[in-house]
């Protein structure tokens, strides 16, 4: 007799009659979604595209109802589904982006083109990123999207997947740049890292390899066609110890092998003036002395130290020497992620994937850096960026800047900006306020900013796209020159769209994070630091009593001859090699040639005096030092020079500083032996106010149009020009 038996329960979750299907499953999530806001969950693997704008508009109408903010993760899982968002929803620049992406209410390019610039800075979600550069593709924006790509790859190398198909067209339409790339490992996984790294800096990179291991080799012989040479440069490939040795041999074999990189280095210098990138050899993650690593001769972050002393040493000394610090490159990277034990065993790969693409990204922004330059004014607003609260409406005695929070963090980005203007930045104040906001600075306790430390100010009610226009031209510099910082997006967008040359940053909402930020402004890195950089700040407040001479004065003469002015004329010496590149790199506006010297260059005069000569003329008059201001050099051929480059500091145009240098230029040549001079106007954007200078001052035309005119003087016949308003002394 069979046993009969209770039927088992039913699992609704494994009867497919019964289990419930998409649509309820989101029709409940759609319904719950102000609860679950209130509740602070947020559901997960949801797919939003298929749901419609009517139901995506009713979780909105849910959530005002109960006066609840929808949460980041719905708006941008809604957002990367195709969806338009309120626009009080958006609350970010990359759900912002994205909305009006979804809309179709603002030009692809605009967006494209604020992510781009800001996308360094801007913690971009992959998600979020993703679908903004897909969607640019879709709305036929390819080169816009592919740009955004390339910005945001550094740390989001999924960001190239939706523009793979048209990244080598938009790379083919960049500026070609030749690059030798060498290492002391294999170099393989950094070339193709370096394409889409110098993409995103604007060039397209035509990378050639040297043979494995070949950097000495690339170093001793650098290759003429390259304009830029690479050296990957790490510990182990270096310098592999033989734990077999005493640790007294084990150092001095180590400090031969620093010597022969120190040596090839200083070699590459005297026969290449191109500029060399190599990265400094990161902090080890593992020591090989325990605590005594740093210390210990047979310690590995001793034995790395002492590598990149000498590498630092070898860059100090050569221009065209830059050394990428590899620990700044690698810094969200921990440091047991630097490596790839398999890459290395298998391949000789020295580099995990995503330590070489920050290694790579670092040489492209060093290169931009190197050729562009750091910006040279920051641009500041008052109320809530450099002090919390509003003068205004608060008063001086309710300003936060203090010892507690968030007084002390506005001190701390205010000791920021002083520190900027120490390394040569000038300070600008633009503040929509009262005039008498200039006077907070002096007022209250707790500035660490002052009047003075301000270059110039335009503190009214204008708008600041108009103000940062007077200033620049005030100042005489570009606009590209300047950093906008700002708290209020409102100002920052109208800067964007109306001043588009100036960088706009985007500044934290948190005063906390902000001290921190500005020092990874890369646009604020500086490449060399001289005397001139500390300085100027009261150069410029020197040339601000100039201009008020100038302007009291009833006559040109009469304020030539008031401003005392002694222009000391002399041979560029080693110490003032710096200062000479670097003002061949930045002086746009009274620059005859525009032919950017590096430091090797430089210095190649120095070392060969019979090939021809570097002056330089340091100015100053009543009012202050002005430092080095003009310079120029000279070639040589038997009893003929020409003058390749000239070049002068906007600080002082317009005083006759240019004439009474020419004179002494031409003296100096004369006393050598020289009776024909020759010299070249080659015109650009900008130096259109110099197209007639050498006419005159009693040169001869020989030939060219408006582009690139030559003109002569002969020492024998004619008498070198002279200025009656500036004392010129004569030590070359």
């Amino acid at each position: 007799m069979a046993l009969s038996r209770e039927p088992a329960p039913i699992n609704a979750a494994d009867d497919p009659a019964v289990r419930p299907s998409r649509e309820e499953i989101l029709e409940t999530i759609i319904s719950n979604a102000a609860e679950a806001a209130h509740r602070r969950v947020t559901p997960r693997s949801v797919d939003w595209s298929g749901v419609s704008p009517a139901r995506v508009a009713s979780i909105f109408a849910a959530l005002a109802e109960r006066s609840l903010a929808p949460p980041r993760d719905l708006v941008d899982a809604l957002l990367v589904a195709g969806h338009a968002v309120p626009t009080d929803c958006a609350r970010d620049l990359q759900q912002r982006a994205l909305n009006d992406l979804n809309r179709g209410a603002v030009a692809p390019t605009l967006i494209a083109g604020d992510l781009s610039r800001l996308a360094e800075h801007e913690h971009m979600r992959p998600e979020v990123a993703g679908a903004i550069v897909d969607r640019l593709m879709s709305l036929g924006a390819d080169d816009e999207a592919c740009s955004l790509g390339l910005a945001l790859w550094p740390s989001m190398p999924q960001a190239l997947s939706p523009v793979r198909a048209k990244l080598a067209s938009h790379l083919a339409s960049l500026s070609p740049l030749q690059i030798r790339l060498a290492g002391f490992s294999t170099t393989e996984m950094l070339a193709a890292d370096l394409g889409p790294a110098f993409g995103g800096a604007g060039r397209n990179a035509h990378i050639s390899q040297a043979e494995f291991g070949g950097a000495l080799t690339t170093l001793l012989k650098p290759d003429a066609e390259a304009d830029v040479h690479i050296v990957l440069l790490d510990f182990d490939s270096l310098a592999a110890r033989d734990w077999r040795l005493h640790p007294t041999a084990l150092h001095s074999r180590l400090v031969e092998q620093a010597d022969n990189l120190s040596s090839a280095l200083s070699t590459f210098a005297s026969r290449s003036t191109s500029p060399l990138l190599i990265n400094s050899i990161p902090i080890p993650s593992a020591p090989t002395a325990g605590l005594l690593d740093s210390r210990h001769h047979s310690g590995l972050r001793h034995a790395v130290h002492l590598i990149n002393a000498r590498l630092f040493a070898a860059s100090e000394k050569s221009g065209n020497i830059i050394a990428v610090d590899a620990d700044r490159a690698l810094v969200d990277i921990p440091s047991s992620r630097h490596h790839d034990p398999k890459l290395w065993f298998y391949g000789r790969i020295a580099y995990s994937a995503d330590a070489s693409r920050a290694i790579a990204s670092a040489f492209a922004q060093t290169w931009a850096l190197l050729t562009r330059g750091p910006a040279k004014v920051l641009a500041l607003d008052f109320d809530n960026t450099l002090w919390g609260g509003t003068y205004g409406e608060d008063g001086i005695e309710r300003l936060a800047c203090g010892e507690d929070y968030p007084g002390n963090a506005f001190q701390a980005f205010q000791q920021e900006c002083l520190r900027l203007k120490r390394q040569g930045f000038l300070l600008v104040a633009l503040s929509k306020n009262d005039p008498d906001a200039i006077t907070v600075f002096e007022r209250h306790p707790g500035m660490i900013l002052k009047p003075s430390d301000f270059a110039a100010t335009a503190i009214n009610w204008q708008s600041k796209p108009q103000n940062i226009r007077q200033i620049a031209s005030e100042l005489n510099l570009g606009l590209d020159s300047f950093i906008f910082i700002d708290d209020s997006p409102h100002e920052r967008e109208a800067m964007r769209r109306l001043v588009p040359e100036v960088a706009v940053a985007e500044l934290p909402t948190d005063p906390a994070r902000r001290p921190n930020w500005i020092r990874e402004l890369t646009r604020t890195w500086p490449i060399r630091l001289t005397d001139e950089d500390e300085r100027r700040t009261e150069m410029y407040a020197a040339e601000r009593q100039n201009r008020a001479l100038k302007n009291s004065a009833a006559s040109v003469e009469e304020y030539l001859r008031g401003l005392q002015q002694r222009l000391t004329v002399s041979h560029v010496a080693p110490e003032a090699v710096v200062r000479v590149a670097q003002m061949q790199q930045r002086t746009n506006q009274f620059n005859l040639t525009t032919r950017r010297l590096s430091d090797a260059d430089i210095a190649a005069y120095l070392d060969h005096p019979e090939r021809g000569l570097a002056l330089l003329g340091r100015v100053a008059d009543k009012f202050g030092d002005h430092g080095i201001a003009i310079t120029a050099t000279v070639s040589f051929e038997g009893s003929n020079a020409a003058i390749e480059t000239f070049l002068m500091s906007c600080r002082v145009i317009g005083r006759e500083v240019e004439k009474a240098f020419l004179g002494s230029l031409l003296l100096v040549l004369a006393q050598r032996g020289i009776a024909r001079v020759t010299a070249q106007f080659i015109s650009t954007k900008k130096n259109g106010m110099v197209r007639n200078f050498y006419r005159e001052n009693g040169f001869s035309f020989i030939g060219g149009d408006d582009s690139a005119s030559s003109w002569a003087f002969d020492l024998s016949t004619q008498s070198v020009p002279r200025s009656e308003f500036v004392a010129a002394i004569l030590e070359a």
